[in-house]
């Protein structure tokens, strides 16, 4: 009988720690396509996924039973494991 239908879009933004420069050319096309990867895996859509050397903008759209708190929690701690397991770097996301 009911359903529920939302259409949440949320602009993401988030830094590399301490804004280092760690987002090289050879990882940026692989590291955009990693995280919106990991947006579909939370059954949201990657609308816009871009960025500098030191931080990332993201263009999502979520369930409405997920916060927007959880989806960038969620992608930077995927992503960051993932960057350091594949280029074997101290890669991480700023925190807070």
């Amino acid at each position: 009988m009911g359903h529920t239908a939302g259409n949440i879009v949320v602009h993401l933004i988030f830094s590399t720690k301490a804004r280092l420069p760690l987002i090289t050319s050879g990882l940026r096309d692989d590291l955009f396509t990693y995280l919106g990867g990991i947006v579909r895996e939370m059954q949201g859509t990657a609308l816009i996924v871009n960025g500098t050397v030191d931080h990332v903008h993201m263009l999502v759209r979520i369930r409405p039973a997920q916060s927007a708190a959880e989806v960038a929690r969620v992608v930077k701690a995927n992503s960051s494991r993932w960057v350091r397991g594949k280029w074997n770097t101290d890669f991480a996301w700023q925190t807070g």
